[in-house]
């Protein structure tokens, strides 16, 4: 059996999840600067010792609320791409079996294209998230 690492972390009440191999690391929360223009989940721009990091709010993405997230930022990597999503808590990193995950295209609040799988890790159940659909509206 194989398994996958995800870091598992909670958007608006909810445990979300990503593989663990997109996320560089985890900043503490920081307030983007607007791009003008930008879908309502592209939240703006940061620095990220001296590159400018363009920011999703999870929340608003998937459709799990309309204010934004004030937490920590988890940075992916998608190379050659560096890219910040803003969300309410980071939880845990996570080994879950393959098995263990099913592969749901619809739950109840989150849009239907950016579930890959559900699943659940210590007593949590998560949405793992489909990471290139999620960050689409970062990338041209």
């Amino acid at each position: 059996m194989s398994a996958r690492k995800l870091l598992l972390f909670r958007v608006a009440g909810r445990v979300f999840a990503l593989e663990a191999g997109v996320v560089r690391e985890v900043l503490p929360a920081a307030r983007p600067t607007r791009i003008p223009g930008a879908p309502p989940a592209v939240r703006g721009l940061v620095n990220v010792r001296g590159t400018l990091v363009a920011v999703l709010d999870v929340g608003l993405a998937v459709g799990a609320r309309a204010e934004p997230a004030d937490g920590p930022l988890v940075l992916v990597e998608l190379p050659p791409r560096l890219l910040g999503l803003a969300v309410d808590e980071v939880l845990d990193l996570v080994a879950v079996e393959d098995a263990a995950l099913d592969d749901r295209s619809s739950l109840p609040g989150v849009r239907p294209g950016l579930v890959q799988a559900v699943g659940s890790a210590g007593g949590e159940a998560f949405v793992q998230l489909a990471t290139d659909a999620l960050l689409a509206p970062l990338l041209p």
